[in-house]
């Protein structure tokens, strides 16, 4: 593969990847409850945009998910967890992302209340 091919493929993927996050961020808030839909709008992105090298001696990254699994079926169980140890990570972060962003809205949410029953009173 040449280094031009290699970068388009990267760069559509890339906007596909954006493109599929803003359709699923408005189907989500809109359907499910702002806490949910932080989570699981964070763990597709975990999955979708964690790179991880095809080969461990080459410079060429692809998705960590698609390693993983044709990893997993190509060659054997233990090399494919190379590629599953930095999405996991990257999960785990989007979880935690989610847990601070629903403790902001939270305290917004419980602040403009206090301010409405404030100004009822």
């Amino acid at each position: 593969m040449e280094t031009t091919d290699y970068f388009i493929a990267w760069i559509i993927y890339l906007l596909c990847g954006v493109a599929l996050s803003l359709v699923g961020w408005k189907l989500l808030t809109r359907y499910l409850w702002r806490e949910l839909a932080y989570l699981v709008q964070f763990i597709a992105m975990a999955v979708i945009f964690t790179p991880w090298y095809v080969l461990p001696e080459e410079e060429y990254l692809a998705p960590a998910v698609f390693v993983f699994v044709l990893d997993l079926i190509t060659i054997d169980v233990t090399t494919s967890i190379r590629a599953l140890i930095p999405l996991v990570m990257a999960i785990l972060m989007g979880i935690v992302l989610t847990i601070i962003l629903s403790v902001i809205h939270r305290i917004k949410r419980r602040k403009a209340l206090a301010a409405v029953v404030v100004d009822d009173e």
